[in-house]
């Protein structure tokens, strides 16, 4: 076995014939100067943005490198277009769902796919079994992947290369740079080269909507998936009333929605009375134009969330019950974080702590986006904390 220790405090351990490559130095990342290189992330979309920073500092890495990216069709629409990425290539999770004949065929045919492409080396940003089995399936000889402690499901055990983290609750996009050290290269944020991208006339489209509604200034996303629906969205009661005090304040908002949020969303919508516009149905890269239209955005823990920050859009989050740090915007985008942290326990099923996000209150959102926008100074209030993110 191989390992090297990085001033970052990241450590890289090569076994098998992987330690015949030196990991961890500036001398692989020389020889993969002209390599074919798949990433993998398969979802889920926040996940996949927030692997962008690394994936486009992997191509101002190796500019002549050939970069594929396996991830599942319900993602790839956000990620489609992206020039870092040479192809994608596209797992139907549908398929996988319909039965075991068809998930069989659609297996068979992903994995001759990648084969095809006789890639060189992968690196696993997903960390769970099923990402393993990709990596593996891809043919390379080099998969680069976490260590044990910082994946999930026995995904080390499909890596020949593993990445230690320093900080196993690190910021996710500070995670996903790191796992760059094993082939030389250095990950250092760089917020001028997120690698989110957008085409330009759907850009021009989302901009000429804005227009056409008034030019809000707040971009809000209430809802989330209906599997963490219980314990990271904040009452709809709140969002009413935060909305309407905006509203008088001279604030205008726009609600974006999904379709698993929807009906939440147009609720939300009609019982504030007019304080807030609907946006409409969108395609995931519409949304993201339209919400870098706006000044700043108020959002739960959710893709749109990153969609925003990402962009540069000054973002207040309701992260739930999470560690702040982990999700949180980073630095230089002006954020504030809401979140009870007197309600939070580690180590204690989500689920079970849905206060952590209710208990939140207006005054502390309403502080928070008008600190964003400029208005006012945020202010620690009651048991939550309203703050810039310095994680």
């Amino acid at each position: 076995m191989r390992e090297v220790v990085l001033s970052s405090g990241v450590r890289v351990r090569a076994q098998g014939g992987a330690a015949n490559f030196p990991v961890g130095t500036r001398d692989l990342a020389e020889r993969l100067r002209q390599a074919r290189i798949l990433v993998v992330r398969l979802g889920a979309i926040g996940d996949a943005l927030r692997a962008l920073p690394a994936v486009r500092r992997l191509r101002l890495a190796l500019p002549q490198a050939e970069i594929g990216w396996a991830v599942e069709g319900w993602v790839y629409p956000v990620l489609a277009g992206n020039p870092n990425v040479d192809r994608f290539h596209v797992l139907d999770r549908a398929a996988l769902r319909a039965g075991l004949p068809r998930a069989l065929d659609e297996v068979l045919r992903f994995a001759a796919e990648l084969r095809a492409f006789r890639y060189d080396a992968v690196l696993d940003f997903h960390g769970r079994l099923k990402s393993g089995l990709v990596a593996r399936l891809s043919g390379a000889a080099l998969r680069v992947g976490y260590a044990r402690g910082d994946s999930t499901e026995g995904n080390h055990l499909f890596a020949n290369v593993h990445v230690c983290l320093p900080d196993r609750w690190e910021n996710r996009v500070v995670r996903f740079l790191h796992l760059l050290a094993a082939l030389g290269i250095e990950g250092d944020f760089d917020p001028a080269e997120t690698g989110v991208y957008i085409d330009g006339g759907i850009r021009e489209r989302a901009r000429a909507w804005h227009r056409g509604a008034g030019c809000p200034a707040l971009a809000a996303y209430p809802g989330t998936s209906r599997a963490r629906a219980r314990y990271q969205r904040w009452p709809r009661e709140k969002w009413q009333e935060l909305l309407q005090r905006l509203a008088t304040a001279g604030i205008s908002s726009v609600l974006f929605w999904g379709p698993d949020d929807e009906c939440y969303v147009r609720s939300i919508a009609e019982r504030s009375r007019g304080a807030a516009l609907l946006a409409p149905r969108t395609a995931l890269p519409e949304m993201m134009a339209m919400i870098a239209c706006c000044r700043a955005m108020v959002a739960c823990n959710t893709a749109a969330m990153h969609m925003a920050w990402l962009q540069g859009v000054p973002t207040a989050a309701f992260l739930g019950p999470v560690r702040p740090r982990t999700d949180s915007p980073l630095p230089p985008v002006p954020s504030r974080i809401l979140w009870a942290g007197s309600r939070y326990r580690e180590g204690r099923r989500k689920d079970r702590q849905a206060e952590v996000v209710r208990a939140v209150t207006v005054d502390e959102a309403f502080a928070a986006v008008c600190a964003l926008l400029g208005r006012s100074e945020p202010a620690e209030v009651g048991g939550a904390r309203v703050e810039a993110a310095t994680f």
